[in-house]
Parts: structure tokens; C-alpha cells; sequence
């Protein structure tokens, strides 16, 4: 009876763990604020968001335009680097990569400070995101990138509250004078 009880815990344990490793996956939520600046350029300033649910750390995120375009990259978080982001130059990709597992983030993590600057309005940008488990899986989704606006909500509440502050200025000057 012990033996069988033992065989059917083993069992039972194996199930829950190759499930739980089916169900792992990874994802990415690549934001940005987009800024106009003179002379027909534009700067972005990307935050790389770890979205994945069990041990991926994302570890590099390319960014796909659509045409050649000329990028002059402005900063980088410490610990990363990339291949076309220093200076000055003309492409077709931005790629910005860790340099060691400690720079990874990890999931449920996000990062920013990565920034650029370029000739016109890209907006939206196809990526792809490249994740480690650091025991040696590597796996890869596309997206594409969004821009981080304010919520309705919180717009229409600072707006609500302007008015108020307006209307009891108004009435408290009105009680002054009167």
C-alpha cells in the first residue's frame, strides 16, 4: 500500500510539473512616448516590459522600421548594449541585447531608458524579444510596440478636478467680496 501511495505521489508530482512548464510562456509589452522635436525629428523613449509568467528573462528586443531611416541612439540602460544604437547611423533595425544574465529582466520586471532619436514619425514598430530561462531554453515572439498614452479616466478626473478648484475659487472670492 506504502509502495502504490508512493508511485501514485511520483505521478502526481510529475503531472503538475510538466504542466506547469506547458503552461509557462513567454511575453513582452514593448512601450514608448513619442516626442516631436525640431527639424522634422522625433524622439522615443522605449520601457521593455517582461510579461512572461515562470523564469524568462528577457534578454534582447529588436525594432523593425519599416523603411531605412536614420537613427541616432541617445541612451541605454546600464548593463545593455546594441549593435546600431551608438551615434549616428542609417538602417533598418534597432537591436539592444544584456550583456550578462544579472542585466536579464526577469519576469513580471520592465525596464526603461532605452532612447533614440529619428527623422520622422515611426509611431507603432514590429519587434521581436528574445527570452532565456537561463538553463539554456531560448525562445522568441514578435509583436509590435505601443505607445503609452494617459487613461481616459485619469484625464477626465485631473480635468475634474481643475474645475472644481476653479469653481471654489470663484466662490471664495464671490463670499470676499459680497
Amino acid at each position: 500500500m506504502k509502495q502504490r501511495n508512493l508511485l501514485m505521489a511520483i505521478i502526481v508530482s510529475l503531472i503538475l510539473s510538466i504542466s506547469s512548464i506547458a503552461l509557462a510562456s513567454p511575453g513582452a509589452s514593448i512601450l514608448y512616448q513619442e516626442s516631436a522635436l525640431e527639424n522634422g525629428q522625433w524622439r522615443y523613449d522605449y520601457t521593455f516590459n517582461n510579461t512572461s509568467d515562470n523564469n524568462e528573462y528577457l534578454y534582447s528586443v529588436w525594432l523593425d522600421f519599416d523603411r531605412t531611416v536614420t537613427v541616432t541612439g541617445l541612451a541605454l540602460p546600464s548593463g545593455w548594449s546594441g549593435s546600431v544604437w551608438n551615434g549616428t547611423n542609417t538602417t533598418i533595425y534597432l537591436e539592444a541585447s544584456s550583456t550578462a544574465f544579472s542585466y536579464d529582466i526577469a519576469a513580471g520586471n520592465s525596464l526603461n531608458g532605452f532612447s533614440f532619436m529619428i527623422n520622422y514619425q515611426e509611431g507603432n514598430i514590429p519587434y521581436s524579444a528574445y527570452f532565456d530561462d537561463h538553463a539554456g531554453n531560448i525562445s522568441t515572439i514578435s509583436g509590435t510596440t505601443a505607445s503609452i498614452v494617459p487613461e481616459p479616466v485619469s484625464s477626465i478626473l485631473l480635468l475634474f478636478g481643475g474645475v472644481m478648484l476653479t469653481v471654489r475659487n470663484y466662490l471664495r472670492r464671490s463670499k470676499k467680496s459680497g
